[in-house]
């Protein structure tokens, strides 16, 4: 008699491939699937009741940021809860390893912290990655346990990092320091990096004023460490240009180009979206991408199936980075960045530069600007009022009650900016998810905790975009096939035998999403904002079931791949 460890009897098989889904059992047994058809439930160890439940591959997303939080929170979520299985980290080219010392580890920790949303105190202490080769830090997640699969990034600013020391934040480099980053690339990848990601947005400034390391490299560098890359065996690369607003400029699509040559592998690119001020940006680069397939080449950004919108305070947020004046207050020292945001001087000089919109990724509307987390009394009914209803009834100007209220509150007051319903961006974002050019993905799950939480854009694909522009086993295929073929996961993203035991079982009728919430879970009392699911009875990984009707088992059977 054959025994299974696992037998899912009777669900509507969906295996990810696109088709039409079938019914049919599916068992699993050390870690693979075993047998999809007919299989006697005598024969498995434990069996689950699928009928009347959809069975699919995992999810896998493309894009996160959970280097860090994988050493206190080994579940990803909320990526899991939203069937997440397997795990990108170190986009943008931010990681912190490899890191040459323990001082170049905080350098890169405070680094992450500011760019990407974190807790300097929640970081500091949950993280056991005491710096060391990047094998060290893998090594490190394998033997804590992992929930989910993960494959590590490597990004750009470590690399930079180790080889320059503290003038990779200061200029470009030299040939021999390129040679040098290249050398340690090839290492890092022999080490276990999936692929090598690297970005170059004004938006991304380091927590001591300067820019990131990877804005400061120049194009030579860029096509050297993604030839480097494909030499490797890395199996992609990450990139976010400076110019990707308005749909990216000629030396931003010939350095693209360029990567995309030298290496052999798609380039991942960013997240396209219709925004006002950039309108057209959006179409422009799926053009880009249509353009470079033609000629053979995978330049590949993403769509976004969440909702856009951005929770924040001042006292950590990084959205304002791109506006030179407040940049420099909110980096400023403790007490010396109160007083700059009071000075009347400096408040005329950000009027100004708040109002111009050109080029920039976040746009500063009290209009829409809503009050979500007050810390005074006196404060309450300010609550889910905007910024410039408040500042009518104070009788002020819209910038001096955002300020002043903030500065009451120690800077801790949250905002909220939410895009209002908008019928060029809905049918925007339904082009670019029915192109073959545009990956799924937009989540930076496990950054900008305290800003946005796009870990819910795998059941928004499936209850927002079904059936009116894909069925959902397009849908499926979108979040598991399509991101496996890219990123080389050749035994992943399909429920086949001999596959990866990588499965979820799918209530449709109970699929859903909520609205972000606040908590404060995390190392040192920090926060973050989660999304709910519902309706994902069983998430499975390498055959163990870790999540059961939400909840966690205790399992960690994820793999480092």
């Amino acid at each position: 008699m054959t025994m299974y460890d696992l037998v899912v009897r009777g669900g509507s098989v969906c295996d990810g491939s696109g088709e039409p889904a079938f019914t049919a059992d599916v068992a699993l047994r050390d870690g693979r699937v075993a047998a999809v058809g007919r299989v006697d439930p005598a024969d498995g160890q434990r069996v689950i009741d699928a009928d009347g439940l959809w069975v699919t591959p995992g999810f896998i997303d493309v894009h996160t940021h959970y280097d860090a939080q994988l050493h206190f929170e080994p579940m990803c979520s909320p990526s899991s809860w939203h069937g997440v299985t397997t795990v990108f980290t170190g986009n943008c080219g931010f990681t912190f390893a490899p890191a040459r010392s323990e001082e170049d580890l905080d350098w890169l920790l405070a680094m992450l912290s500011r760019v990407e949303g974190m807790s300097p105190d929640g970081l500091k202490a949950g993280v056991s990655y005491r710096g060391g080769s990047f094998r060290a830090f893998l090594d490190g997640l394998s033997s804590s346990g992992i929930g989910v699969n993960v494959a590590a990034n490597v990004g750009h600013c470590a690399l930079r990092r180790w080889v320059m020391g503290d003038d990779a934040s200061e200029r470009a480099a030299t040939d021999d320091e390129v040679a040098q980053m290249c050398a340690l690339l090839r290492t890092v990848v022999a080490e276990g990096a999936a692929g090598f990601t690297s970005s170059q947005l004004d938006l991304h400034v380091a927590h001591d004023g300067r820019p990131v390391p990877s804005n400061l490299a120049a194009p030579e560098e860029l096509v050297a460490l993604a030839a480097t890359a494909g030499a490797a065996g890395a199996h992609a690369i990450e990139f976010i240009p400076r110019t990707f607003l308005p749909g990216y400029d000629d030396s931003d699509r010939d350095l693209i180009l360029a990567m995309c040559r030298v290496s052999g592998l798609p380039v991942s690119t960013n997240t396209l979206s219709r925004i006002p001020h950039s309108p057209d940006g959006w179409k422009r680069s799926l053009e880009f991408a249509e353009e470079a397939a033609a000629q053979g080449l995978r330049v590949l950004p993403q769509f976004a199936a969440n909702h856009q919108g951005a929770h924040f305070s001042l006292d950590t947020t990084f959205l304002f980075d791109e506006y030179d004046t407040m940049r420099s207050c909110l980096t400023a020292t403790n007490g010396q960045r109160e007083h700059l945001l009071r000075d009347p001087s400096v408040r005329d000089k950000l009027r100004v530069e708040l109002a111009d919109w050109s080029g920039k990724s976040f746009l500063f509307v009290p209009q829409v600007m809503r009050f979500e987390v007050v810390h005074r009394p006196e404060h309450e009914h300010y609550v889910n009022r905007t910024v410039s209803d408040v500042a009518l009834e104070r009788r002020q100007d819209d910038l001096d009650c955002f300020l002043d209220v903030s500065l009451a509150e120690e800077l801790r007051t949250q905002f909220v900016l939410a895009a209002p319903p908008d019928a060029a961006r809905l049918a925007a974002t339904e082009e670019l998810i029915r192109s073959p050019h545009v990956l799924a993905g937009s989540s930076d799950a496990g950054a900008h905790l305290l800003s946005f939480c796009g870990a819910d854009y795998t059941t928004r694909l499936l209850t927002e975009w079904v059936p009116d522009v894909l069925t959902f086993e397009q849908a499926v295929a979108q979040l598991t096939s399509i991101p496996a073929g890219v990123h080389g996961l050749d035994d992943r993203g399909a429920l086949r035998i001999g596959a990866a035991a990588d499965l979820l079982l799918i209530d449709r009728d109970h699929l859903a999403t909520s609205t972000p919430r606040l908590v404060s879970d995390f190392p040192a009392g920090s926060s973050r904002y989660v999304v709910d699911a519902t309706g994902y009875p069983a998430v499975i990984v390498n055959g163990e079931v870790v999540l059961e009707d939400g909840q966690p088992t205790g399992a960690l059977p994820g793999q480092i791949l």
